[in-house]
């Protein structure tokens, strides 16, 4: 899906911590990649994926030249043929569809070993991605060890007086805002390492972002975290109500992720609350793609991830042009092997070396740019919807993930949905408006509600389906 990086906070259960980890040898928390490194887990990768996936016996063919004769796959070539595609004959798509059809096992481990994750499927077809215990071994460490932990220290004892931080303040609690109603990578991975660690885990809870912001602003500041993860359109909308005094909130930092996030935003974001916004970029296929530095450039972790820039041939672009899109491998996860998977992330990398001193490859992505919802409510105030909480509510409630919803009018939305796969559109249109009334009537509002029968328009610069587009 376009800039997953609904992914980001999995590292922040316990941001002051680095836990012993085995992978940690292995060259996760070096500085650059050792030479050979990572021509070595290539290979390796590679030779994995013909034993043991049949998929990739098929699709690779013989031996290759070079690297870049191996054809590229993509999300619905690997559905298509998911049986196949993992290296583990246990794992099957009808038991892992069994599995995420039970929403109390979120967080839970697939066969007592897998993490199991979906995407929202914003190309058309939901992704459903495994991943094994090595992988997540170095997702974990690389959050522990790579990740900005900039905080506003000065902060520290202020927040710990109001003992929201625990005896002597070495329990800060902290809070992620995000999509809870599904196996999303965010909200599992976090469930995950609160089982795996309990003390820090007791002091983190996750709010759902459907709900309505008077709810939301009410729980927070009961919580009141010293850490606050969430997308950039929900810190956004946190910032407003905090700026107009309906939260009182003293984070030590925020991070963000799952869409993009100007400069300017940032710094807005970053006065009200007087604390740094800290951005990473993930997908549910790779968790730990690369992260933000001080100097706001994206760093690629580039000992476990390969990336490489392509235009609409699939050939390679010059450094400085922004892609068409991106060829992914996971040297991490062999369970369900990603090589030169199309993630379809437009990036551009920068040509040269980042002033924080950090010498792995740089770049600046552009992600989900969908825009927020406003709506006056019955006492006559605007209440702002960020796009991630409407999308979600309107994927979870009616399970449709190609559509757009567009503000025609200060009162009014249109949903344009994709029912070229649809073996009922009537259906879908019914569920969908339901989903989104049922939505809507949470938050107080009262909402015109209509279904065109055109199809979701494409945006002509980016290429890229944007969700949620306010035409006012």
């Amino acid at each position: 899906m376009a800039l997953q990086q609904d992914e980001p906070w999995a590292g922040w259960i316990a941001p002051w911590t680095t836990p012993t980890n085995p992978w940690a040898a292995a060259g996760v928390g070096a500085s650059a990649a050792k030479p050979g490194l990572v021509e070595q887990r290539c290979q390796s990768l590679l030779d994995h994926a013909r034993t043991h996936s049949a998929f990739y016996r098929r699709h690779h063919g013989g031996a290759p030249v070079s690297w870049t004769d191996l054809p590229p796959v993509t999300k619905s070539q690997l559905m298509q043929h998911f049986d196949d595609w993992v290296t583990d004959p246990a794992i099957t798509r009808e038991g892992v569809q069994a599995f995420l059809a039970d929403r109390s096992r979120i967080g839970s481990d697939f066969l007592r070993r897998y993490a199991v994750w979906t995407s929202s499927g914003t190309s058309g077809e939901p992704g459903i991605f495994v991943q094994d215990s090595a992988a997540l071994a170095v997702y974990s460490t690389m959050l522990e060890s790579r990740m900005d932990r900039r905080f506003a220290t000065h902060r520290w004892w202020a927040l710990a007086a109001t003992g929201a931080m625990g005896p002597w303040g070495l329990r800060p609690r902290s809070a992620l805002v995000a999509a809870l109603d599904g196996h999303y990578a965010g909200v599992s991975f976090w469930s995950r390492q609160c089982r795996f660690n309990p003390v820090t885990g007791s002091e983190s809870r996750a709010f759902s972002v459907t709900a309505p912001i008077e709810q939301l602003c009410d729980e927070l500041q009961a919580w009141r975290p010293a850490f606050i993860a969430s997308y950039p359109s929900m810190l956004v909308e946190l910032a407003r109500q905090q700026e107009a005094g309906r939260l009182r909130l003293m984070p030590l930092a925020l991070w963000s992720g799952g869409e993009g996030l100007a400069a300017s935003t940032r710094d807005w974001i970053e006065s009200v609350f007087g604390a740094p916004v800290v951005n990473d970029y993930g997908a549910s296929e790779c968790l730990a793609i690369a992260f933000e530095c001080p100097h706001g450039r994206l760093h690629l972790n580039d000992d476990w991830v390969l990336m490489e820039p392509i235009d609409a041939q699939d050939r390679p672009v010059p450094v400085g042009t922004a892609s068409h899109s991106v060829l992914l491998t996971n040297l991490a996860n062999r369970v369900q092997p990603l090589i030169r998977y199309r993630l379809g992330d437009s990036v551009t990398m920068h040509p040269d070396d980042c002033a924080c001193g950090n010498h792995r490859p740089s770049f600046t992505v552009e992600g989900r740019c969908d825009d927020t919802l406003q709506f006056p409510n019955a006492a006559g105030d605007v209440v702002h919807l960020s796009p991630m909480a409407v999308t979600t509510a309107l994927e979870e409630g009616a399970d449709v993930h190609r559509f757009q919803l567009r503000q025609t009018a200060p009162d009014a939305l249109e949903l344009r949905l994709d029912v070229s796969l649809c073996t009922d559109p009537a259906a879908l249109r019914v569920a969908s408006l339901e989903a989104l009334r049922r939505y809507f009537d949470t938050q107080g509002l009262s909402v015109r509600l209509s279904v065109s029968d055109e199809a979701p328009a494409i945006d002509l610069r980016s290429g890229k389906l944007r969700q949620v587009v306010c035409e006012l």
